[in-house]
This record gives structure tokens, sequence and C-alpha cells, in this order.
């Protein structure tokens, strides 16, 4: 996981709150994925529970933000700007991770179907990626953030391979239908969190430029 204990300090409030949330995120989906490889009920719970967390400091954030937007100058009020878009982006990929984290509940601590391989690797992947969007945000690495947007049409690839694999499972053995219907639940949030993590990384390009720019333009 990547190091987010070391902000660069542009604005305290700006940079230690959004990697502070951003590290809880990336655990939230770790933790999830996680719980649903091992059917791991109480890593679950805790991931289900913890969101809460999340959603708090979201706002925490945010009402702070606007108070101090309201007084800043020079080149605080693009920090602050773009803050302001990452904090929905860091608190939604949660929610995606709580999502996942319910369906590990919902299968229980027996699931007759195996997670695919599939999903394995699109969990990995993405993984990786919030990771990653976290560090271009630590660093102010644009370069690493545009490289990153180009490899969500890899996890998108992923989700329609998982979908034709679980579609073809739910037709060969009808009992399999509920759990893999949750487990398409999962596939749809790994793909929701990778398409944030590239809006993170578009904001990422316009605290280092001062300009938006629209990175995330599936060619898949």
């Amino acid at each position: 996981m990547a190091s987010l204990r070391s902000p660069t300090n542009i604005l305290e409030v700006t940079d230690s709150g959004l990697l502070r949330l951003g590290d809880m995120v990336a655990q939230a989906l770790e933790g999830a994925l996680k719980a649903l490889a091992r059917s791991d009920l109480a890593l679950a719970d805790r991931v289900v529970r913890d969101d809460l967390e999340v959603n708090r400091l979201r706002y925490q954030l945010e009402e702070e933000l606007v108070r101090r937007l309201s007084a800043a100058g020079g080149e605080e009020p693009r920090s602050l700007v773009g803050a302001l878009y990452v904090l929905p982006e860091l608190e939604r990929m949660g929610d995606h991770a709580e999502g996942i984290a319910k369906v590990a509940l919902m299968l229980g601590p027996h699931p007759t179907l195996k997670v695919p391989g599939v999903i394995t690797e699109m969990g990995d992947r993405t993984l990786s990626m919030v990771n990653r969007a976290l560090t271009a945000l630590n660093k102010r690495d644009a370069s690493l953030a545009r490289a990153l947007c180009r490899e969500d049409d890899d996890i998108d690839a992923l989700y329609d391979r998982a979908y034709q694999e679980l579609i073809s499972t739910m037709v060969g053995d009808p009992r399999h239908i509920a759990e893999a219907t949750y487990m398409l639940w999962v596939t749809h949030n790994l793909e929701r969190i990778a398409d944030r993590a590239t809006n993170v990384c578009e904001r990422v390009v316009y605290l280092v430029t001062g300009h938006v720019e629209e990175l995330n333009v599936s060619k898949y």
C-alpha cells in the first residue's frame, strides 16, 4: 500500500486530510477484498462499520475547506477547489468497498461458489490503481495521474470477462444464480472504484496545472 504519512503541505487541511481519507478508503478496499476471498465475516463487518467514519471525515473536511476558501488567496484556492472535488470521490470509493464487504457477509462463511480468478485479478488491479492515485495526489505527480487514467480500459475489459463468466456459471448451474449475482455486484463496485480513481487523477492534473482535463475517456 502506498505510504500516505508525509504529505507535502501546500495547505495542511487539504493535504493531510485528503491523504488520511484516502488511506482509510484504500484500507477499506483491501479489507473488503480479503474478506471476500477468505469468507471472513468479522473483517467484512468491520469494513461496513468503518464506512461511517469515512463519511464523517469527508463531511468534516468539506466544512473546513469551505470555511477556509473564503479567506484564501494566492495558490490556495486551487488546492481547496481541487480538494472539494476529490473528497466525494474518495468517500464514494469507500461506499463501493463497503458494498464488496456486504457481499462477503451475504455469501456467508462457506460459499459454494469460489471467487473467480478474473474477479481476484480485477480486485488486485483496482486496489493498485487506488494506491497509485493516492501517491499521485500526495506527490502532485501529473505524469503518474495521466498514465493511470489509461489503465481504466483494462479494468473495463476485466469487468466484461467477469460478467461473461458469471452469466455462463448461472446458465450452467442454476444453483449458483444467487451467489453469481452477488459476484456481479462485486465487479460493478470494482469498476466504479477504478472510474473514481481516474477522476481523482484528473483533479491531480488540475492541482498541478490549473487546467481541468478530461482524461477518463474510454477507448474500450
